[in-house]
Order: structure tokens, then C-alpha cells, then sequence
């Protein structure tokens, strides 16, 4: 009987950290791939760098003074968040706005669906080769279009529009497919009652469609937020940060800074500076789930 006990006892507390087992290879991933290497970049910001890397001696917050004075980084900045609050809100205004129409499923609903899904498929290497050419100033389409001779991608007034509208394209295809998930997943009653009392397209997409998918909106803003801020691929590939540092970032400046100029002081105070702006946009974010999010459906 003891024994019987004793087994049951140690089958429970098994049972008790079982999950911790399974979620244990996660964490370490995540320790050594991610929280290490941050908590490495916070704490050498704080330090003078050679340019290997190698630590010389504390000097407080000099190297996030010297990043915050430094001109075209805080022009990188400023880059990333126009960059974000015309990508992010068009991306996914846009995606639902597709998904409201590829909601009633139709014979053509597969090929619509591709076509609106294509973009997530592609890298961003692809995306960006394809609108490299589509803006060319002498082969491109839209010059062709429109019968103007612009070099979209090397004027400094028009390059970061035209990264807006490539990741605006590129993000259309992920935000397309989760909202058109939770439009289906809407209860046809909800629907039919709106119909019968005289709701027009516009007032069941706003007045009911959307607080009931408002959770999955939430969570690609969120989602995208934090992308979008951290954003440097087309940039690094498409214009170098340029014309003028029109299309510079703060990840694609901190990049340079590091690999190019080996200068890991204001690369590593940059990158934590970036984080913090993305954790302060994140939070406020947050604080307005509560007033636009709705989870009684």
C-alpha cells in the first residue's frame, strides 16, 4: 500500500513539471539565441569597444550620447516610424477590405485567394528584384504608365514611398489569410440580422464585422508594429539607405555601423535604443486594447 502511494506521489509531481520538459528545449533556444545576445548588446552598450569587439573600459552612457547627437541616425529614426504608420495601418485596412470581399465562398475563391496570398510567398529579395524593375527609370512599368521619366528609387523625396509600398504589398498576403479566417469564422446569424435591419456594405463591414475580428486586427498590428520598426531588408537591398539617407533606418544604420564600420559603440547603443522605441510603441499599443478590442463574440 506505502509503495502504491510512493508511486502514485511520483507520477504526480512528473505530471506536475511535465510541461517544463516539453517547453525546456524552447527556452534554452531562446536563452542562448535570443536573451543572451540582448542582454550582451545592453550590457557592452555601456562600454568602449575596439574594433573587434573586445572591451576596453566602462564609460557609462557616452555611446548613447554620442548616437542620440549623431545626425543621421536620429534622421534613421524618424525614417522608421513614417516608415510604420503608413505601412502598417494600410497593409492591414487593406487586407480587410479584401477579406470582406473574398468572404462568400465562390466557385473562383481558390484562384482570388492565391492571388491575394501570393505576396507572403515570396522573399524579400524577390520582391524587391520585381519592384526594382517595375520602378526602373528607363524599363519600368510605371513610367511607361504614366509617361514621366522619375528615378523613383533614386530621388530622395520619392525612394521611401516606394519601400512603403513594396511592404505594404509584401504584408498583404499574411494579414489577407488570418483576417479572412476570423470573417468566415463569424456567426451567419450575426450577419442576417444586420441585413434585416437595412445595414448597408459599409455599416456591417465597420459596425459588425469588424468588433467581431477586431482580436485578429490586434494582433497583426501588433505584430506588424514590431516588424515594421525593425525593418531594414529593402532598404539595405534596394537603395543602401539612400538617396541622402532618405530610406535609413535605424536597423539598416546600426547594420552599417557594425559591419561595415566596425564600430560596435553606437551600433550596440542604437540597437538598444531601437528596441526601446519598439517596447514603448508595443505598450502603447496595449493600453488601447481595452477600448478597440472586442473578446465577447
Amino acid at each position: 500500500m506505502g509503495k502504491t502511494v510512493r508511486r502514485k506521489r511520483k507520477k504526480t509531481l512528473f505530471q506536475r513539471f511535465e510541461p517544463v520538459f516539453y517547453l525546456a528545449p524552447a527556452f534554452l533556444f531562446l536563452g542562448v539565441f535570443v536573451y543572451y545576445p540582448f542582454a550582451k548588446t545592453v550590457s557592452e552598450s555601456f562600454f568602449l569597444l575596439d574594433s573587434m569587439g573586445k572591451v576596453k573600459e566602462f564609460i557609462g552612457f557616452e555611446n548613447y550620447i554620442s548616437v542620440l547627437h549623431n545626425s543621421s541616425f536620429v534622421k534613421s529614426i524618424f525614417n522608421s516610424l513614417k516608415f510604420t504608420v503608413f505601412t502598417v495601418p494600410f497593409s492591414v485596412g487593406l487586407a480587410f477590405c479584401l477579406a470582406m470581399i473574398a468572404a462568400k465562398k465562390r466557385k473562383t475563391s481558390p484562384v482570388y485567394e492565391t492571388l491575394f496570398s501570393l505576396p507572403m510567398a515570396m522573399s524579400t529579395s524577390v520582391s524587391a528584384m520585381i519592384f526594382e524593375l517595375m520602378f526602373s527609370p528607363t524599363l519600368g512599368i510605371i513610367n511607361a504608365l504614366s509617361g514621366s521619366n522619375i528615378k523613383w528609387l533614386n530621388d530622395k523625396d520619392t525612394a521611401l514611398w516606394v519601400l512603403i509600398i513594396i511592404q505594404v504589398w509584401m504584408n498583404l498576403g499574411y494579414n489577407f489569410l488570418f483576417i479572412l479566417s476570423a470573417v468566415r469564422g463569424i456567426d451567419a446569424d450575426k450577419l442576417e440580422a444586420a441585413d434585416v435591419e437595412g445595414a448597408n456594405v459599409f455599416q456591417k463591414a465597420t459596425k459588425v464585422v469588424l468588433p467581431l475580428v477586431s482580436p485578429t486586427v490586434f494582433f497583426l498590428l501588433c505584430n506588424s508594429l514590431a516588424k515594421m520598426i525593425m525593418m531594414s531588408g529593402l532598404s539595405l537591398i534596394l537603395t543602401k539607405g539612400g538617396p541622402l539617407g532618405s530610406t535609413e533606418t535605424m536597423i539598416s544604420w546600426m547594420y552599417k555601423q557594425a559591419s561595415e564600420n566596425s564600430n560596435y559603440n553606437t551600433a550596440y547603443a542604437s540597437a538598444v535604443i531601437a528596441f526601446g522605441i519598439t517596447m514603448i510603441a508595443t505598450i502603447i499599443t496595449f493600453i488601447y486594447e481595452k477600448k478597440g478590442v472586442n473578446y465577447d463574440n
